[in-house]
């Protein structure tokens, strides 16, 4: 290895961009809909096409029972509590400012990789990580949201970890459809109020394409390629491309939806760049070095 990009890494990078998007997308559909139906929807309908898909592919996707306990697990903290937090907290707070909180996923993994034993963290790593934290600041106007997502932040890492095990014994189109499959029982089952006062009568057809990109391509394909990645080359190397999402979730928030990039911001891209930078050419050289 050479520190140059592979395979893995260009799909990886098209899971950034899908996922940078969603931002503005899931934003703009909050419009017309509450949260939590938002959420529902957009998990209940990509949990029927990866159903479809594994059944497709490789048959009826059997689990080892000893291992639906983390199947569950992965699905609450991947899916169904995480999307509660993430789509509230965007609710309450701006899609740039939600693409930033979510940058300190890949410090929570490490914490949570290094806890478990599952990986070990070189200090190029540690200090490319500790960028993650120094590119936010909470104002009393978001202050809701951004808290919420910093706990889906935490949420999100803590999946990566569980899933690590699963995606030894089972393909990572597998471990998530099933996995998403149980949080969006545990969503669809939390959001059953709102869903019930949504007015679906009057959502443009604005809102239902929002629906469908954050089905199909952010809720469908991008995570089956995401926990290939983890299963493929690691939890800390594969998360850390989730600091390349806040500048270009920004960059499109800006564009589409009109939002303010400030200096705070500015200054948060970069070093979110440089973090992701580091971290990824360090893993890089610790490779070599083996």
């Amino acid at each position: 290895m050479r520190g140059r990009l592979s395979h893995n890494d260009v799909l990886v990078l098209c899971v950034v961009l899908i996922w940078a998007a969603s931002f503005s997308v899931v934003k703009f559909g909050l419009r017309e809909m509450g949260p939590l139906s938002f959420a529902s929807v957009r998990f209940a309908a990509a949990a029927v096409f990866l159903l479809v898909w594994v059944c497709i592919a490789e048959g009826r996707p059997t689990i080892r029972r000893e291992d639906w306990l983390r199947v569950l697990l992965v699905g609450l903290t991947a899916i169904g509590v995480y999307q509660a937090f993430f789509t509230v907290g965007l609710r309450y707070t701006t899609a740039s400012n939600s693409a930033l909180m979510l940058a300190t996923i890949p410090a929570w993994t490490a914490l949570f990789a290094a806890g478990s034993g599952q990986e070990s963290v070189s200090r190029l790593q540690i200090v490319g990580i500790l960028f993650s934290f120094e590119q936010f600041a909470m104002t009393s106007e978001t202050l809701l949201g951004d808290a919420l997502t910093i706990v889906a932040a935490a949420l999100s890492g803590a999946s990566t970890v569980l899933s690590k095990r699963l995606l030894l014994r089972y393909s990572s189109l597998r471990v998530m459809s099933m996995s998403m499959l149980c949080g969006t029982l545990f969503l669809v089952a939390i959001s059953a109020p709102q869903i019930a006062a949504q007015d679906w009568t009057h959502l443009s057809s604005s809102t239902w394409l929002a629906l469908a990109f954050s089905a199909v391509p952010a809720g469908g394909f991008a995570y089956v390629i995401w926990f290939k990645s983890i299963g493929e080359i690691g939890a800390s190397r594969t998360v850390i491309y989730n600091n390349l999402i806040p500048p270009v979730a920004i960059l499109i928030a800006v564009s589409v939806l009109g939002e303010t990039f400030t200096p705070l911001q500015a200054l948060g891209a970069v070093i979110v760049i440089g973090g992701v930078t580091l971290t990824r050419f360090a893993h890089a050289r610790a490779a070599r070095a083996i």
